[in-house]
């Protein structure tokens, strides 16, 4: 790990994102390595998060049952590289207090009733999808005492290390910098290159480093209408008023605006990066003053975003106040922000690898064309915790007699202590194409 390290020590200073490559794309770690970095953190949060999460909801045991997914692949032990060697139907987590810590104890279902009673719990954190099963195994004493885990869930997943935060700027380098190429003449003809060319060349440029990706590349094109004119395409190809999305194979040209939406599961942890670009015109050095106001005023929703994050706010009240202070700016903003996934990567005593191993835990942080409170958002926000910071504001553009474009940036940030930090710095000017 010490060439990781040294990389990752290069990445704590800057906030603001540079276009120019960084570099980590030629340090990528052996499969190894990666499957060990992955287990140290499980570990890390079996011994510590494990206790925190169940003390701050007040439950002194938790049934994790085998048809849980990521929680119990998650959370049943494995050796350093992430062979899981048993499998038992429920692990039983038993809080023995402060001193003792937290017991497990592998149980199946004819030895279930008998590992609990003899425990003697107050509060047994039970999957909804088990309860009618475990009443039934437990009895009515014991299934008086079930609360819900989602809550024991969320708060073990979402929490990570401060090594795994510190890494995740290496990791969020790597995204921006398969960006950087994507957004150069290295890959980009303006009027010969399209859309789709561009798109896959994202995918080919992630597996050829061997990384994984969960979603197919997204790119979207905005171009002024006066352009429009000039070319076959129909306005369907250019709205700015729907979610990014695929199947308008569009050639790109020189005057347009660039948009992709990507990510990567790397190390246990998922990028998830939207960021812009321009193709330059003829005899143009430069973005258009026009953009660069539009860039700087999404900038500027992303800072009253993360001003409004507090240990323990609810994530619609983050994302309401936030909304409601950008458009007092008259930013006309959308916010509809996520928690970033973790991605486990496990194997069993066969060598068969676990499926339904990303997960996105945490709160919901706004959705998009609604202002209405979520569910998911009514759970708070906690330290260490990282998230997609997904958002747009809108802008008239002179420069295109008045047209409106939208920019939207998603970047990966993390809420410690010192608030939001930008992983891997953030984007603040335009990508140029020439």
């Amino acid at each position: 790990m010490l060439v990781l390290s040294a990389v990752i020590l290069c990445g704590l200073k800057a906030q603001d994102y540079s276009i120019e490559p960084s570099g980590d794309t030629n340090n990528i770690l052996p499969l190894w390595e990666q499957a060990k970095f992955m287990e140290r953190q499980l570990k890390w949060r079996q011994k510590h998060v494990l206790p925190e999460v169940m003390r701050r909801e007040d439950v002194d045991m938790w049934i994790v049952g085998r048809n849980e997914g990521v929680i119990y692949l998650s959370l049943i032990p494995g050796d350093k590289e992430g062979l899981v060697p048993e499998e038992p139907h429920y692990l039983v987590f038993y809080d023995k207090g402060e001193k003792d810590g937290v017991e497990l104890i592998f149980g199946e279902r004819d030895s279930l009733s008998k590992i609990v009673s003899a425990r003697t719990p107050k509060k047994i954190g039970v999957n909804d999808q088990n309860k009618e099963q475990l009443e039934q195994t437990l009895g009515e004493t014991m299934a008086s005492k079930f609360i819900s885990s989602r809550n024991l869930t969320i708060g073990f997943l979402e929490k990570r290390s401060p090594e795994e935060i510190s890494v995740f700027h290496y990791v969020t380098r790597i995204a921006h910098d398969v960006i950087a190429e994507a957004y150069s003449n290295r890959v980009v003809i303006p009027d010969v290159t399209t859309t789709d060319e561009l798109n896959w060349w994202i995918r080919q440029r992630y597996r050829d480093l061997g990384l994984l990706t969960s979603d197919h590349p997204t790119i979207t094109m905005q171009r002024s209408f006066e352009d429009r004119k000039k070319y076959a395409e129909s306005d369907e190809h250019f709205r700015v008023d729907i979610p990014p999305r695929n199947g308008y194979n569009t050639v790109i040209r020189r005057g347009d605006i660039i948009s992709c939406d990507t990510g990567i599961n790397y190390l246990g942890l998922g990028t998830d990066t939207q960021q812009v670009a321009y193709v330059l015109r003829k005899g143009e050095t430069d973005a258009p003053e026009g953009l660069k106001k539009a860039m700087a005023r999404t900038n500027r929703l992303q800072d009253l975003f993360a001003a409004e994050f507090k240990d323990g706010r609810s994530g619609n009240d983050i994302w309401l106040s936030a909304l409601r202070i950008a458009k007092a700016e008259d930013l006309r903003p959308s916010i509809y922000s996520h928690p970033i996934p973790l991605f486990i990567m496990r194997y069993e005593l066969n060598g068969g690898f676990y499926e339904n191993v990303r997960y996105g835990a945490g709160p919901g942080l706004g959705h998009e064309g609604s202002e209405e409170p979520t569910r998911r958002g009514e759970y708070p926000v906690y330290l260490n915790t990282v998230y997609a910071m997904e958002l747009d504001t809108k802008t008239s553009i002179a420069e295109w007699g008045g047209q409106d474009i939208r920019v939207v940036l998603e970047q990966t940030v993390a809420f410690s202590e010192n608030g939001i930090e930008y992983l891997g710095g953030r984007q603040t000017k335009w990508y140029l194409i020439k």
